[in-house]
């Protein structure tokens, strides 16, 4: 418990960073919203942009976190800490810092609602946040968020910075390529993308989804399993 509170003491300035690049991302999507709405949008709806940005640099400054994760990790050690603790206490601050950031982002989504509905009268909002802020939608953000930075952590203490941005940047442009696959597939085109979204489908149609669902259960907890022995057996050095 002292060294969960060393540890909280230590990165609580992360908090404040996540927290004002949230706002800054908010008050972005707001404008761009506003300037959308004035000149392109036809139509009498409007997208809660502002929130949806907030949302999702609460998302990417838990996952960023995991670039940091070798000096917090080396520190910690050097101070005399146990290896252990750091592994029990790490990803608590982890989800701590997730969930202040979720939280922050629907109080923002109410602020966004309440200013569109003064600004556009009888318009529709197309696009409703509340879902994700349920708390099964919650809990599984934040495990995701808590378990990529942990391995992302591990992965740069023992491969360098090198190997954390050869697996962060597929990170990051994923959601892209997925949404252009989708579209070779859907259009038909025999374009690299599309023929290999049709692999990839094909595949995945070998076996049921239940058993994918194990498998990548079982393929996360051998990554979890790693990334604790690299944490406990890695060479700690300042």
């Amino acid at each position: 418990m002292d060294f969960f509170l060393r540890h909280l003491r230590a990165n609580r300035s992360g908090i404040t960073i996540m927290l004002a690049a949230q706002f800054g991302l908010f008050l972005f999507g707001i404008i761009l919203v506003m300037i959308i709405n004035r000149f392109i949008n036809e139509e009498l709806d409007f997208a809660t942009v502002g929130s949806m940005m907030a949302l999702m640099g609460s998302v990417f400054g838990g996952l960023l976190r995991g670039s940091g994760g070798t000096v917090r990790y080396r520190m910690a050690v050097c101070m005399g800490r146990t290896r252990r603790s750091y592994i029990l206490a790490d990803p608590v601050i982890t989800a701590l810092n997730c969930l202040v950031g979720i939280g922050f982002s629907w109080v923002l989504s109410k602020v966004e609602l309440v200013l569109y509905t003064a600004l556009y009268p009888g318009w529709v909002c197309s696009m409703d946040l509340s879902v994700i802020f349920q708390w099964k939608f919650v809990l599984v953000i934040v495990a995701g968020v808590c378990f990529l930075d942990f391995c992302l952590g591990a992965l740069q203490l023992r491969f360098g910075a090198k190997g954390f941005v050869a697996v962060w940047l597929p990170l990051c442009f994923f959601p892209m390529i997925f949404g252009q696959a989708a579209r070779a597939v859907e259009a038909g085109s025999n374009s690299l993308l599309g023929r290999l979204s049709r692999v990839v489908l094909f595949v995945a149609g070998l076996l049921p989804p239940p058993v994918w669902i194990a498998v990548g259960v079982l393929l996360g907890l051998a990554l979890l399993a790693a990334s604790v022995q690299c944490y406990r057996r890695v060479e700690v050095r300042m």
